[in-house]
């Protein structure tokens, strides 16, 4: 079932269109419990209508997965696969690498450089990080507890994360529709 034809309808120049101004969020129209989702990886390459094809049987569901992960943007906030990834690295630290290409890519990998830290992760606990003024300004011995994490580290991981998703449970579905009509046409 298509999520668009759920809205509601407007007259658009002189043709009827689905209202798309309308919006439902997900926490209003889905009970948030322990059965409600369930963890879900997404595989190199696979789009939103793949998982929703997967799980739901139904590729028109692909509002649904990006729904149950507040994703509003599937261009920049799901997972890139390998090659969506280097051209993304490409485009976006040309400027701050001050070339292009595979030039950019090199250059997010250097461990010769400074200019391409993100931050200095410490060894024990990578979730304490330092910025490049605290760590230039720690002693010898603080500076050997962290370490560089650099931009294609840094970017990998966040990619990594955004593997991690939930998926309503399926057998919320009908209820979830009637929900979903309900709060779109309501007044």
């Amino acid at each position: 079932m298509s999520y668009f034809s759920h809205f509601p309808t407007t007259t658009f120049l002189g043709n009827t269109v689905a209202d798309i101004t309308r919006k439902a969020q997900l926490d209003t129209i889905a009970k948030r419990d322990a059965l409600s989702y369930m963890n879900y990886t997404v595989q190199e390459g696979e789009r939103p209508e793949d998982v929703a094809y997967f799980y739901y049987d139904d590729p028109s569901y692909a509002w649904l997965v990006l729904a149950s992960n507040d994703i509003i943007d599937p261009y920049t906030q799901w997972p890139k696969n390998q090659t969506q990834f280097e051209n993304y690295l490409k485009t976006h630290y040309a400027e701050a690498s001050g070339t292009t290409g595979e030039g950019v890519l090199e250059w997010t990998k250097n461990a010769t450089l400074g200019t391409n830290i993100i931050y200095y992760a410490q060894h024990s606990d990578p979730s304490i990080r330092l910025n490049r003024a605290s760590y230039l300004n720690s002693d010898a011995t603080e500076r050997g507890k962290y370490f560089p994490l650099r931009v294609y580290d840094y970017e990998f991981q966040l990619n990594e994360e955004r593997r991690q998703i939930v998926l309503m449970n399926k057998a919320y579905l009908t209820t979830l529709n009637q929900q979903l009509e309900a709060k779109l046409n309501a007044k």
